[in-house]
């Protein structure tokens, strides 16, 4: 296999899947009450159909989210063979501003996520120390539901960046 990697173009959803399964952190970008662009970094869960992701109380871009549910959202990695995943959607509010349980006593449906898929994919045997730190604060849970989702891997020009008049056969790098 080249450092390039071994496949070049969009991905398949199941390499998508397990791409999205890795310890990967995104980059969700908002619009800040003013209309101005917004981005932080966040954990995420991705169920097959939507992206998950929790926010603190306090945190401006739940709020920003709340307002107007635009919202993209990138995965990615910073090394070869490269591979990402762009997301334009919707957030939806699953939960506004919940502690970790709900006033019926259940587990708040980020908890239940947490716990299983989110916390461990991050830290490991570490995750349950974190989540009882942490979980005494109440949060938000945003599901993101996709609208256009754009993938790639490899380290390579897609087609429509050739310049053709430079390369008249579209060939003008290196893949594999």
């Amino acid at each position: 296999m080249s450092w390039r990697g071994d496949k070049l173009g969009g991905m398949s959803v199941e390499e998508m899947n397990e791409f999205l399964a890795g310890p990967w952190l995104a980059r969700l970008a908002c619009l800040s009450a003013d209309g101005a662009p917004y981005i932080v970094p966040v954990w995420y869960h991705w169920d097959g159909d939507a992206f998950w992701v929790v926010g603190r109380k306090r945190s401006e871009w739940a709020y920003y989210l709340a307002a107007d549910p635009r919202v993209s959202l990138v995965v990615d990695e910073a090394v070869p063979p490269i591979r990402k995943v762009i997301c334009e959607g919707t957030a939806i509010v699953v939960e506004e501003a919940v502690g970790p349980y709900l006033e019926n006593g259940e587990k708040s449906i980020w908890n239940q996520i947490g716990e299983k898929h989110t916390g461990p994919r991050y830290l490991g045997d570490k995750a349950a120390e974190y989540r009882g730190s942490v979980n005494v604060e109440p949060c938000w849970t945003f599901r993101i539901v996709p609208k256009k989702l754009t993938t790639w891997q490899g380290f390579g020009w897609h087609p429509r960046y050739k310049h053709t008049e430079l390369y008249p056969d579209g060939d003008n790098d290196e893949t594999p």
